[in-house]
C-alpha cells in the first residue's frame, strides 16, 4: 500500500487531557412567596376567614346590630360624655378661689386669671360649678335617671392657700343642680332661680332627662361645701338598650372634682382685695392686685374696714 493510500491517523489524547462535559448550570431556587402552592394556600386561607369572620358576626347580630357594635367598638357607648367645663361666674360658681401656697406670686400680682381654676390650679371656695355636655348616641333616646357625687376620699380641713376673690362676670340663666358633697348621701336638687340655695325633692326622684340621638344636652351641676375640703366624681344613670348602666363624669384631665369650704380669716397665707375698694398700698401706690396676710385681712376685717391701710 502506498504512502498516499493510507488514512491519517488522529494522534491520540492523553486521558486526563481530554476535555471534561460541561454542564447545564442549576436553576435558582424559586423564592417561597412566588411559590404556586403559598398563592393556593392563601386563597384558601384568605376565604376561610371572609367565612367565619361572617359567621361570627351573623351570631353577634343576633343580639346586637352590627351599627351599635362599631359604635361601642370605637369607645361610643349609649351616651357619650362630649365636654365638662368649669364655671368661673360667681352667681353660679365660685364665691372665691384659693390658690396652691407655693403659687408664683410675680404671676398673679401682675393679673387675675380669667379661671382661676382651670388656668392656675385654685380650687373654688364653698361652691363649684360645671357644665356636663350628654349626647344620646341610640335611635331610641337614652333617658338619665340619676346623677350623683361620689367622694374618692374622706373630706379634709379646708385648703389655706393663696385667697382670690371672684369678680362678677356675669348671670347664667341655665337650670342648676345642686348637691352639697360634704354631707352624707348627698342627692342632686333644683335651683329653681338663679342667686337661690336648691330646696326640695331630690330632682330625680321625680324627673328624667331625655337624650334623643344626635341632640346635645347640657347639665349644669353646683357642688357646695360649707366647712370641708372634698374631692369627687360624678355618677350618672341611665336607660338605653333595655338596662340601667352607669357613665363616670370626672373634671378636665380625669381628676377629681375639688371644692373647699371657707377657713379661718387668717389662716391664709395671703389675701388678695377686691379691685372695687379701690385700696392703695402701704407707700399709697393705687393697685387693683393688692395682696395683704391673712392676719392683715382678718384684722382688717375686725376693725370693719374696707382698706388695711
Amino acid at each position: 500500500m502506498s504512502p498516499r493510500n493510507k488514512r491519517a491517523r488522529r494522534p491520540r489524547v492523553p486521558a486526563q487531557a481530554q476535555p471534561a462535559e460541561v454542564s447545564s448550570p442549576a436553576a435558582a431556587p424559586v423564592a417561597w412567596w412566588k411559590r404556586p402552592v403559598t398563592w393556593l394556600l392563601t386563597i384558601v386561607i384568605g376565604a376561610v376567614g371572609t367565612w367565619l369572620g361572617a359567621v361570627v358576626l351573623g351570631a353577634i347580630n343576633q343580639w346586637k346590630p352590627a351599627s351599635e357594635l362599631a359604635e361601642e367598638l370605637a369607645g361610643r357607648g349609649p351616651l357619650v360624655v362630649l365636654d365638662v367645663k368649669h364655671v368661673p361666674y360667681p352667681d353660679e360658681g365660685a364665691l372665691n378661689y384659693v390658690y396652691p401656697a407655693n403659687s408664683d406670686l410675680a404671676r398673679l400680682d401682675a393679673a387675675r386669671p380669667d379661671d382661676p381654676a382651670i388656668e392656675a390650679g385654685a380650687v373654688d371656695i364653698e361652691r363649684s360649678t360645671w357644665e356636663i355636655t350628654l349626647v344620646g348616641t341610640r335611635d331610641e333616646a337614652v333617658e338619665a335617671v340619676d346623677l350623683r357625687p361620689v367622694l374618692v376620699e374622706p373630706c379634709r380641713a379646708p385648703l389655706t392657700g393663696i385667697r382670690e376673690p371672684n369678680e362678677t362676670q356675669g348671670v347664667s340663666e341655665k337650670v342648676v343642680l345642686e348637691t352639697h358633697v360634704d354631707q352624707p348621701n348627698p342627692r342632686m336638687l333644683l335651683v329653681e332661680a338663679p342667686g337661690r340655695t336648691a330646696a326640695g325633692t331630690p330632682f330625680f326622684a321625680t324627673n328624667k332627662i331625655t337624650l334623643p340621638k344626635g341632640e346635645k344636652n347640657v347639665i349644669q351641676v353646683r357642688a357646695r361645701s360649707a366647712k370641708q375640703h372634698c374631692r369627687w366624681r360624678l355618677e350618672l344613670d341611665y336607660l338605653a338598650d333595655g338596662r340601667r348602666q352607669t357613665v363616670v363624669v370626672s373634671a378636665a384631665g380625669d381628676k377629681p372634682f375639688e371644692v373647699t369650704g371657707r377657713a379661718d380669716d387668717s389662716a391664709y397665707t395671703w389675701v388678695y382685695l377686691n379691685p372695687i375698694y379701690q385700696c392703695r398700698a402701704k407707700d399709697g401706690t393705687k393697685t387693683d392686685r393688692l395682696r395683704i396676710t391673712g392676719a392683715e385681712y382678718a384684722q382688717m376685717l375686725h376693725q370693719w374696714r374696707t382698706c388695711p391701710y
